[in-house]
Formats: C-alpha cells, structure tokens, sequence
C-alpha cells in the first residue's frame, strides 16, 4: 500500500484490486478451471493458426501455378502475394519468439527448453500459470503506460507489417481489410472505467496462460487477414478482364475491295463479348449506344473514294468506363456500268481523242495509264479525271491502266484502239454543194465552207485551193484558179456578169485540217444560176 500522505498510482489501486480479486478466486477453488481454460483455448488456437497456415500456404500454392502458366498477367500481382509472404512469416516468427520470451521469462527456463516442453506437452508444461506480475514486468516494463516493455514493442512491428499490406493491398479492398487488421491504436476501458491503451489494456496484470492466449489470437488474426489479402491479391488478376457470354468466329478482310490477279487477304479471329452489356461509344461526331454487345456502324456513302474514320467505345468496368480507341477504312465507289461498242474503239489522227479511263476500288491518283503500238501515240491526263490521246499515223494502239496497290504495281486491264484519219470534210458555199444557186447567194456568201457531217469532233477545216470554171452560154472559158475560202476579187467580178441559166464548174477542191491537206469528200461542184 502508499503512504498515507502519497495518493496511489492507477498502478498501485490495480494492483491491489487484482490481489483482492485473486484472493477471491482462491477463496472461491474456481482459478484451475479457469487457468486449465486458458490452456484450452491457446492450444485450440495453436491447432487453429496451423490449420490456417495450410489454408494459406494452399492459396499461395495456386497463386504460383497461375504465374507459371501465365507471368505476364500473374507476374506483378505474385510479386506483391510473396511480399505479403515474407512480411507476415516475419510478424509470426516475432509473435512465437515474444510468446516464448515471456514463458521463458516467468518459468525461469531458457527459451529453447520452452519450445521443446511445449512442442511435446502442449502449454500444460507451462508452470506459472497464473502469474501476472513478471508477465506484466516482461510486457509493460514496470511503466504506468507500458511504454517500456515489449507491448509497445510488438504494438510498432505490427502497426508497421499492417501498414505495408495495405500499400501491397488493391486500392479496392483496402477498407476491407482494415476492418480485419488488428485495431492498436483505438482507447479502451478497464471494469472501473479507466482508459487504456492497447498495452496495457491486454498485457497488464493479465496471467500468463492468459498472455499465451492473447499471443496466439493475434497471431490468429493476422493469419486471417493475410489469407484474405492473398486471396484478394489473386482475385485482382481477373478483376477488370471482360466477362464474356458468347464467342463468334469473325473475319476481317485486309481489304473490301480484290483486283483480279491479286490475293484476298483477311483474318480470322475468335472473338468473345459480353452480349448482356451495352456499349457506348463516340464515332464522327456522335454518340452511339451499342446492342446486345456490339456497337454497330452505319455511314452514309456520300464522297466517293477512300474514306477513314476514328472512333471511341467505352467499355464498363469495375473500374468504372474504360476507353478504347478504333480506326476503319472503306471505299465509296460511284454507281457505274461499261457499255463499250467494241467496232467503234477508235481514235483519229491529228484531233484530241478524250478517254475515260478508272477501276472501282482504286484512287485515281493511284492509276497508272500508258499507250503503246502506233508511232508517235501519246496520252495525258486533262486535270479532270480523264485523257487526251493523240496520235499520228494508221494502224493500232493499245491503252494499258495500271494501279500502285500496297507496295506493288499491278497492271489492272487493257484495251486495244484503232487509228484512223478524219473522214473528208464536205466543202459547200452556204448550205449549197451543188445544183442551182442565186447569183446573189454567191455574191452574198462570197466563199466556201467546209462541214463536217456525222463528225462529232470540234475540228476547224478551210478551203486551201480550187479551180473554177464559168460556162456562159458560148465557149467553156478558161479555169480561175483560187485559194482559202473566200472568193477572188477576179472570180467576184466574174460571178457578177452571170445570168440566169449560166453555169459554174468548181473541182479539184482541197481542204486544210488538223491532220494536214487532202481533198475534199466532194472534191468537183457543178451549179446553175436561176
């Protein structure tokens, strides 16, 4: 007891109130049942974190065969599982060594005689049973806070291992298992409401085969938490994979367009979704909201030629939404048929000959196009999707459309023309080639025209020479000769003395073109003044 002049220490009144309630105990013949209880339960505890070390090792043993057949997927979340190994067989090895320590420490008997005594009797080989005060001393070192002792020192190792698997713990279980983790650090209160910490509260003048008990249910815990968090660890691995329902063959072709002659490229792939999800996803602009699984695409076909387009699906995951970029190709061909009249592939010498020429599924930037077979041919584009041949002599040509596909050229067609001149001009004075005529219609006119009927191109022809001869009623006169298309002042004045019934002869009539001089298709005229 204090002094009467010095109040007691909350150590002292536990102290003497823990005597009383011994006191009682003995007096009562209740504290070997009591004391045999404790043994009980430290070895059914014992029994029990060993049954739980095989559970765990077993889970660790599975963990390790997932890394061996998978160590890219398996490999980070098997490293953090062997931390958590190593860490917790250190915090058991340390808790055994404290449990043994303070056995050791009461019975006065060196540590290695404890394991032995225990290992072959259980914890009845433990003598001091109901010994609190050197337990007390061991754990709290004789300190009103049990600052000193190896309470507090066990408290540090495991607030630290406790700290550590929750940095090795997935963010999303982490309040999960500090709801099992040891809580060291809440108040607690004694029988007369005093407030303790964790120390003192569970190592303060409690009896040793009590203190093996407590030893052995931290142990116990931690155990808990540790096949817990490997578990958690294992199943983190698969925790973001999709979850799939139905599995498709699917083919994606390296092209949707084949040009006979090349290969039809595609791969096949098994493809597994989740047709019970709804996918989202952000393509052009807009907002698309899949079905049964898929997200599915429909463009308009508006511009012609290749066309690209970007995207985004976004795919729910525990995580929340997960965004995966995609990219697609196609090609917009206009609608076309080839009607060819293959007795009219011709080209005519001397005038631009416009070709057409393209292949569906081809840029026209990547055609290639070329004309062999007649001296002097020639092709060139008009910068608007088409061609201008030119050639110059009779005979054949033949046009040729090449592509550049991937890194090759391949020759897509051919086509076979023939070369002809253009047909003989017509010469006409007006609309006249012949027959009877107004001498004002020939003073009027004063010239010739060239037409050329049934031909299509624009071609320019004018009269380069022509003989004519006037018949007046007496003696055939002397030809005029004349060139180009207007009349002679000599022939004018000549036309002027006509009258009715007089005749004019004009032959040898040639004509001047884009393909040089010939004769006119109508090479003689023969008209009469009425």
């Amino acid at each position: 007891m204090a002094a009467t002049n010095c109040p007691e220490t909350p150590r002292q009144r536990m102290i003497t109130m823990m005597y009383l309630v011994y006191t009682a105990m003995l007096a009562l013949n209740v504290s070997a049942e009591i004391l045999q209880s404790f043994i009980t339960v430290g070895d059914s505890l014992e029994v029990t974190n060993n049954l739980l070390l095989s559970k765990t090792e077993s889970a660790y043993q599975m963990f390790e065969n997932a890394y061996n057949n998978n160590e890219g997927k398996v490999g980070p979340s098997w490293e953090k599982a062997k931390r958590v190994r190593v860490a917790t067989k250190q915090i058991l090895d340390y808790l055994d060594e404290v449990k043994y320590g303070v056995i050791s420490h009461t019975d006065g008997k060196p540590v290695a005689e404890v394991k032995k005594l225990i290992k072959e009797q259980g914890f009845n080989a433990i003598e001091k049973k109901d010994n609190y005060d050197a337990p007390t001393f061991y754990f709290c070192g004789g300190t009103d806070d049990g600052s000193a002792g190896k309470a507090v020192e066990m408290k540090k190792k495991i607030d630290a291992y406790q700290e550590e698997m929750l940095k090795l713990c997935d963010e999303r279980f982490r309040a999960q298992l500090k709801k099992v983790q040891i809580d060291t650090k809440s108040k607690h209160k004694n029988a007369s409401g005093q407030e303790l910490n964790w120390q003192m509260y569970n190592f303060y003048h409690t009896v040793l085969s009590a203190d093996v008990v407590i030893i052995n249910k931290l142990k116990s815990e931690i155990e808990n938490s540790e096949y817990d968090l490997v578990n958690a660890l294992y199943s983190s691995i698969s925790a973001d994979d999709f979850k799939f329902d139905m599995v498709k063959a699917r083919v994606i072709p390296k092209s949707t367009y084949v040009i006979q002659g090349d290969s039809y490229e595609a791969d096949v792939i098994v493809a597994a979704y989740d047709s019970r999800s709804q996918l989202e996803g952000d393509v052009r602009g807009s907002h698309i909201v899949g079905d049964s699984g898929t997200l599915k695409l429909k463009f308009g076909a508006g511009a012609i030629g290749p066309q690209k387009y970007k995207g985004t699906v976004f795919v729910k995951r525990e995580t929340g939404n997960i965004p995966y970029d995609f990219e697609g190709e196609y090609f917009v061909a206009q609608p076309s048929v080839t009607i060819s009249a293959t007795k009219m592939n011709v080209f005519y010498i001397g005038v631009d000959n416009p070709v057409s020429v393209g292949a569906p599924g081809v840029n026209s930037k990547d055609l290639i196009v070329s004309i062999a077979g007649s001296n002097g041919a020639t092709i060139r584009p008009d910068g608007t999707g088409s061609y201008i041949v030119r050639v110059q002599t009779q005979g054949k040509c033949t046009i040729t459309a090449s592509a550049k596909i991937g890194n090759q050229t391949r020759v897509l067609g051919s086509m076979e023309y023939r070369i002809k001149p253009i047909p003989k001009p017509v010469a006409k004075i007006g609309n006249y080639s012949g027959g009877k005529i107004a001498k004002e219609s020939l003073l009027t006119l004063k010239g010739f025209r060239v037409d050329m009927e049934g031909f299509d191109f624009p071609v320019q022809y004018t009269v380069s020479s022509y003989q004519m001869t006037f018949s007046t009623g007496g003696d055939i006169e002397a030809p005029l000769q004349g060139r180009g298309n207007a009349f002679t002042p000599e022939i004018l004045a000549k036309m002027q003395k006509l009258r009715r019934g007089h005749k004019i002869y004009i032959e040898n009539i040639r004509v001047k073109g884009p393909d040089g001089e010939k004769p006119a298709s109508n090479s003689s005229m023969a008209f009469t003044i009425q």
